[in-house]
């Protein structure tokens, strides 16, 4: 079979592309994540206009079917590929980046990449908290909220910079949603991930004149001491101010970024656990200050620092260089995501002791976790991301041999199911529509109630699907917690 390399950038020999075409395939597998399930939508639309997206939905309603939509292909379960339905695929459409100097707000369409937007704002001075990795759509990354830049003080992406956006809805009309017009619909737009009812072909962002990043790191071997580690890391957190700071740790094993021709993890090789701090500030002397929480390591800890560099100003392209090296695409990388949000109320040694197989326990050598000390206050009222995300904590599994597979998905999968007794919910943007074992709520009962009476005004015929997998899962956690409870 053919490899694939990812591309930001595809072209294509026509709009609507028919199965047994090459590229039809080509377009199909164009996924970060280089194991494409076997699905094969009956039709995939290159959209380039509205027109184009209302075309796709109302053939889609014709042939009875139903609809995928993908932006940038970042979700690795690649939810978008509905088989035998339509796959509306956004790579094209209003991939220009706007700025109105009046306003002050950007404009963009769904597939406009990360790096491509940081490169737009980096030109004109102006902030606005966009995703970690270069590649990642604005589009996928906007609906599941958005776990952007600084989030711990400025909240999701989704809650306060979004001001409206321009949607074709079911029937094939495009609507203005804002907090004035079609607000029922913002509402379940923001947090409801590859469950929407519609296709956003705009969106309009607040932003803020541009700072400084500075960022300091601290890396560990792990040895025992994985508890004290993060205990220690998440009680400097509560000393760190939340505005303008990004507080992450991550697992992996030594040899990560060592090139191999194998998966497998050496018998000899460490764990680590990095502390990458970031800091938003015009001087480094105030990143400082803001960082400086982290200065006091204990000595028992401090026999396990491998390294650590002070406080240093950071540039967008070593960002994207550094997060290249922890979840590249391409060049037949594979990849699973399992995650979790934990809940407020569970002590933090408990939450602790429960993680460290999941963050610990790397199948591979490419392998690793994350954890990101977020402090997102949801709010229901305002938009159907609705669940807190204090912690957010992620395993990302990598591998490139294919003979490991489907096995190579089960491991992370029992560790992260057996979370549940800890977690409030998971990101929906990590939600598995292929398999269910280690799904969590991506909403709270009411919000998702709410959603389901909304998403039934616009989509009476259920051209989306996707929704019905949140459902189940609600069901499922909602009937575990009732057995507990007996």
């Amino acid at each position: 079979m053919a490899v694939y390399d990812y591309d930001i950038h595809p072209h294509y020999s026509s709009k609507v592309l028919q199965r047994g075409s090459e590229d039809y395939e080509r377009c199909r597998r164009q996924n970060a994540n280089s194991d494409t399930p076997s699905r094969y939508p009956r039709e995939i639309h290159v959209v380039r206009s509205v027109s184009d997206v209302s075309m796709a939905l109302k053939r889609a309603a014709a042939l009875k079917v139903p609809v995928g939509v993908r932006s940038g292909g970042h979700l690795f379960p690649c939810g978008a590929l509905v088989h035998d339905g339509v796959l509306v695929d956004t790579t094209d459409l209003n991939r220009a980046i706007e700025y109105d100097k009046v306003t002050q707000e950007i404009c963009f369409g769904p597939a406009v990449r990360v790096k491509e937007l940081a490169e737009k704002l980096s030109s004109i001075a102006r902030f606005f908290p966009h995703g970690h990795a270069p590649t990642v759509a604005e589009g996928g990354f906007l609906l599941a909220g958005g776990q952007g830049w600084f989030m711990r003080g400025w909240g999701a992406t989704c809650q306060q910079w979004i001001t409206r956006m321009e949607i074709v809805m079911p029937n094939g009309q495009a609507v203005i949603a804002s907090r004035t017009e079609n607000q029922d619909v913002f509402w379940a737009a923001r947090g409801s991930g590859t469950g929407f009812f519609g296709v956003v072909t705009k969106f309009w962002g607040r932003t803020i004149p541009a700072s400084q990043m500075w960022e300091r790191v601290m890396i560990f071997e792990v040895r025992d001491k994985f508890e004290g580690l993060l205990t220690w890391a998440f009680d400097r957190a509560k000393a760190t101010p939340k505005f303008g700071t990004d507080l992450n740790i991550a697992t992996f094993y030594d040899e990560k970024f060592t090139p191999s021709a194998t998966d497998e993890v050496s018998r000899d090789a460490k764990l680590l656990l990095g502390v990458f701090l970031m800091a938003y500030s015009d001087t480094q002397r105030e990143a400082q200050t803001i960082l400086g929480a982290y200065t006091d390591i204990p000595t028992e800890l401090r026999a396990c620092l491998l390294e650590e560099r002070p406080v240093e100003k950071r540039t967008w392209d070593k960002v994207w260089e550094m997060q290249d090296e922890y979840c590249g695409s391409g060049n037949g990388q594979c990849w699973q995501i399992n995650s979790i949000l934990n809940d407020p109320s569970v002590p933090i040694e408990r939450l602790i002791e429960a993680i460290k197989p999941a963050v610990c326990q790397l199948p591979t050598r490419s392998s690793s976790s994350f954890i990101c000390i977020a402090d997102i206050e949801a709010d229901e009222e305002d938009a159907a991301f609705s669940l807190p995300q204090q912690k957010y904590i992620s395993t990302f599994t990598g591998w490139k041999d294919p003979t490991l597979q489907p096995s190579i998905y089960r491991p992370m999968r029992e560790r992260y199911k057996r979370l549940s007794s800890v977690a409030c919910g998971m990101y929906v943007a990590d939600y598995d529509i292929t398999c269910d074992d280690a799904n969590m709520k991506v909403m709270s009962d009411t919000a998702l109630a709410r959603f389901l009476r909304i998403r039934a005004k616009w989509d009476p015929n259920e051209l989306f699907p996707n929704y019905k997998k949140f459902v189940e899962t609600h069901d499922k956690i909602n009937r575990l917690q009732s057995q507990c409870q007996l």
